[in-house]
């Protein structure tokens, strides 16, 4: 494909295409923005959705598809998702109208069900909201896929209708497993998630078994599938969970015939690694005062260790931040110790907010928000997140406050 196009108000830089797969984004090619056009090299894709911008924190979704060689896109709006059009691709050219458009109408169906959640003698009134706009979102999603039929936009749209909520067996109707292309897109996350949402009533187990039945048509869509059960189910705290489709459907006594790769592989045994009993990785950073911080050292040498993730810009962390120092001045002289873990990027902001809140115990920083690798090894996603670690190098505790560690301690700290 050759990929080229404008970008209003750019005047240089570099821009990137990044490989899209559920929630997860990889750089895949870049070029350089001069004069504000780009241009990137020629090379092959696979048929998807992609994501092209300046950073992390400024991209548009775009459709890169076989069927058009020679793209070229214009984007009209700073904020890249803002101002998608193309003159060569008139999918991509509706697809930039319809990315304004979804957003708009998912907020005002999350907001009709919370109003009707929160406000029982209107849910009527909250009901027909809701009727209208998930409506309004499915004929603008046919509209779509009728007005440009045998594109790869026409495929996503038919994608995101979910066909039935009210029969499990045919909720997946729809959606072909057998196309890889439905890797690159977050629309089998979505449905993923939505799934579960309708049909578990409680019980996650059947679910799972609907969806590894249907994906093992194709192995690669298959993988795809129980990563992001696996990666959802750990994000939402449901490690049982976790741990039940590690057990049969990716550890090699159970894969069956699917050739599963080493990614995924790995993917479960960082899992397995943060459950409750086992030891997690290492960190070994520089302290912010000096010398080098080794955790699995620092526990051996303690009754407890409190491995906290925080950043200088949470709110929450701030928040909390009198009790982390209270905390650790009672525990501490009991055989606790801390180590503070900044995902900040600039250590400026680093050193001068622990500083400011006292945190006087090891801190060290990844420096790449909840991109450094230590923030990926503990699959951390949010701050603050705690992990308490014994003289074993065992976790046994993963507290959602320092209030919640503070009763534990208080129980098992004699």
């Amino acid at each position: 494909m050759e990929i080229s196009g404008t970008m209003t108000g750019a005047r240089g830089g570099k821009l990137y295409i990044y490989d899209v797969q559920g929630k997860s984004t990889f750089k895949a090619d870049s070029c350089i923005v001069a004069n504000g056009t780009f241009s990137f090299p020629k090379r092959e894709y696979a048929d998807g959705i992609y994501m092209i911008g300046m950073n992390e924190n400024n991209m548009c979704p775009v459709i890169l598809s076989a069927a058009e060689p020679k793209l070229q896109l214009q984007f009209n709006n700073m904020k890249l998702e803002q101002g998608l059009t193309s003159n060569s691709s008139p999918q991509n050219h509706a697809w930039g109208q319809y990315i304004l458009q979804e957003p708009v109408l998912l907020k005002a169906i999350k907001d009709a069900k919370v109003g009707a959640h929160k406000n029982p003698e209107q849910k009527a009134t909250f009901d027909k909201q809701l009727a209208e706009k998930e409506s309004e979102l499915l004929t603008l999603q046919k509209k779509l896929a009728s007005d440009y039929p045998k594109t790869h936009l026409a495929k996503i749209m038919n994608w995101k209708q979910e066909p039935n909520r009210t029969e499990i067996g045919k909720y997946w109707d729809n959606l072909d497993f057998n196309d890889e292309s439905i890797i690159r897109s977050k629309v089998l996350t979505d449905r993923i998630e939505s799934f579960m949402r309708t049909f578990s009533k409680g019980s996650f187990y059947n679910c799972i078994a609907v969806i590894a039945e249907r994906a093992k048509v194709n192995d690669k869509v298959y993988e795809f599938a129980l990563g992001q059960m696996l990666t959802g189910f750990y994000e939402s705290s449901m490690e049982d969970i976790c741990l039940y489709i590690i057990d049969n459907y990716i550890s090699d006594e159970s894969c069956g015939d699917s050739d599963l790769s080493n990614i995924i592989k790995s993917t479960a045994s960082s899992i397995q690694s943060l459950a409750l009993g086992n030891t997690p990785p290492n960190i070994q950073l520089e302290e912010m005062k000096g010398g080098k911080v080794d955790l699995y050292e620092i526990a051996a040498k303690n009754k407890y260790t409190l491995v906290m993730f925080w950043a200088s810009y949470c709110e929450h962390c701030k928040g909390e931040a009198p009790e982390v120092k209270a905390s650790y001045e009672n525990w501490h002289k009991k055989g606790v110790e801390f180590i503070g873990v900044s995902i900040d990027r600039q250590k400026s902001m680093w050193e001068t907010a622990a500083n400011e809140r006292g945190f006087v115990f090891p801190n060290v920083c990844g420096y790449k928000d909840f991109q450094s690798p230590v923030a990926k090894d503990y699959r951390v996603i949010k701050t603050p997140s705690f992990f308490l670690i014994d003289s074993k190098k065992k976790i046994v505790l993963k507290p959602k406050s320092i209030r919640e560690m503070n009763q534990f301690l208080a129980k098992n700290l004699k």
